[in-house]
């Protein structure tokens, strides 16, 4: 059942920050230069890509641990998806935001 909430909350905030970028953590204290570099390296648009793959994970997960019988295995994957989903954003948010990829 956890999986199933972490998986629905992931979605819904991949699709909150395609619609409003302002809320990705310190985006608002960049400077006007960094924030029109992350918008041309679309860092809204990585951030929606990657909640949404966090999201739609955690509900597959969710369906194999039913599948399997093995309900330990929706738990375990999401706190993997989290883990990894925590240090992709924070590289890659570094990465978009730093260089100029356009």
């Amino acid at each position: 059942m956890g999986a199933i909430i972490s998986g629905v909350i992931f979605l819904a905030v991949g699709l909150t920050v395609r619609v409003y970028p302002n809320i990705l953590a310190g985006y608002n204290s960049l400077s006007q230069k960094e924030q029109e570099n992350a918008e041309k390296n679309r860092l809204p648009f990585f951030g929606f890509i990657l909640f949404t793959a966090m999201g739609a994970i955690c509900l597959v997960s969710s369906i194999l641990s039913i599948l399997l019988e093995d309900p330990k295995l929706g738990s375990n994957i999401t706190l993997i998806v989290t883990f990894t989903g925590l240090i992709i954003a924070v590289v890659g948010g570094n990465f978009l935001i730093n260089h100029k990829i356009n």
